[in-house]
């Protein structure tokens, strides 16, 4: 039997609870809803028993006619069998190549999941995400995409695909960020010391024209990974709310979404910064009690919370209270060696889609 207890995720300084309950609760048949979406996802959890399917909703609610779904899904290195000419060596992508096997799973997630928007991490281009498009989801409606190379040397980085019209997008290649490398790294020294810190990867900026009257950006991340590199997980997460406050500043009324993989979890700095500065983590209202072998907040194979769906002030007042969930995909087993055991049945990434529902209609 599930229990189902409300309560946030380390809100951080400046989001405090009487906030957040005023802020997503606004009368008792908005507090009613969160909690029957709650105990339905209890009862969608996957079971306990299921080796591969560890953490998430096994089924994603609908989405009720009137909302749009926002998601974001790090896909897992998602190259095409295209030879990229710029990515040679160690790095070569020829050998990179997502097994068939892995797209269709990922395919599969994301038909269930059917957000109208998503945004995906770990992508090779905008030429693979169209040809991943047009092959496995020609059937969704993702008519509009977007992706832009950030010269990482692994050749990966940031997409989204939308059934609305996307009508600007950019990255911020190089930006620098405030700060320099520290002398050491894990102990060691560092061999980017002293050098100033920028955008690893840099997120992708996107302007989406839901309709005539409402309009949302998106920032897309993905976050230095890695232990050791936490200081560099907080200078972007700094340069990204910096962006974000200065669209906020040109435009007080825009509607601003900061999503994908963070790297980072819900008491890492990277992520208390952003609440800070007052972006509202989506998915902060969990379950927590349903089944310990099956979190409804786990983001990752490895059992942590590393992908988020941020908003600004202006745009949740458009999220629909209890409407965020993971969705649960096959995963690795706990003692799973990748070196010598077979991947599971179903298996597309190591990471599970994140989604939230909108009214797409300002100030709802």
């Amino acid at each position: 039997m599930c229990s189902v207890v409300i309560c946030p995720v380390l809100s951080g300084e400046g989001v405090s609870v009487k906030r957040m309950f005023r802020m997503k609760f606004q009368n008792r048949i908005s507090l009613f809803s969160a909690l029957l979406f709650l105990v339905s996802a209890c009862a969608l959890a996957p079971a306990g028993d299921d080796s591969t399917l560890l953490y998430g909703v096994k089924k994603a609610p609908p989405c009720p006619q009137g909302e749009i779904r926002l998601a974001a899904y790090n896909v897992e290195n998602l190259f095409d069998d295209k030879d990229d000419p710029n990515l040679s060596g160690r790095f070569d992508d020829i050998g990179e190549v997502k097994p068939e096997s892995e797209l269709k799973a990922v395919a599969a997630a994301i038909h269930a999941v059917n957000a109208d928007i998503i945004s995906l991490e770990e992508v090779e281009s905008l030429e693979a995400v169209e040809w991943f498009r047009d092959k496995y989801l020609s059937d969704m409606g993702y008519k509009y995409a977007a992706s832009i190379d950030v010269g990482y040397y692994r050749g990966i980085e940031n997409a989204v695909l939308s059934r609305y019209p996307i009508i600007h997008s950019q990255v911020w290649v190089g930006m620098k960020l405030d700060g320099e490398h520290p002398k050491l790294w894990n102990g060691r020294p560092n061999r980017y010391y002293g050098q100033p810190l920028t955008f690893r990867r840099s997120p992708l900026c996107v302007d989406i024209k839901v309709s005539d009257d409402y309009q949302l950006r998106l920032y897309v991340v993905h976050h230095k990974a890695g232990k050791g590199n936490e200081y560099w997980r907080e200078a972007e997460s700094r340069g990204v709310i910096k962006l974000v406050q200065q669209a906020e500043k040109e435009n007080p009324k825009i509607n601003i979404a900061v999503l994908g993989d963070f790297n980072s979890q819900p008491e890492d700095l990277a992520i208390r910064q952003y609440l800070k500065a007052g972006l509202i983590d989506t998915q902060d209202y969990r379950e927590v009690h349903c089944d310990k072998s099956a979190p409804l907040f786990v983001t990752h194979e490895s059992g942590r919370t590393l992908d988020y769906i941020f908003t600004n002030s202006a745009l949740y007042c458009e999220v629909v209270p209890g409407s965020s969930f993971i969705f649960s995909t096959p995963a690795r087993p706990e003692g799973h060696d990748w070196r010598v055991d077979p991947l599971p049945k179903g298996y597309g990434s190591d990471h599970y889609p994140v989604a939230v529902d909108l009214i797409p209609r300002d100030g709802c």
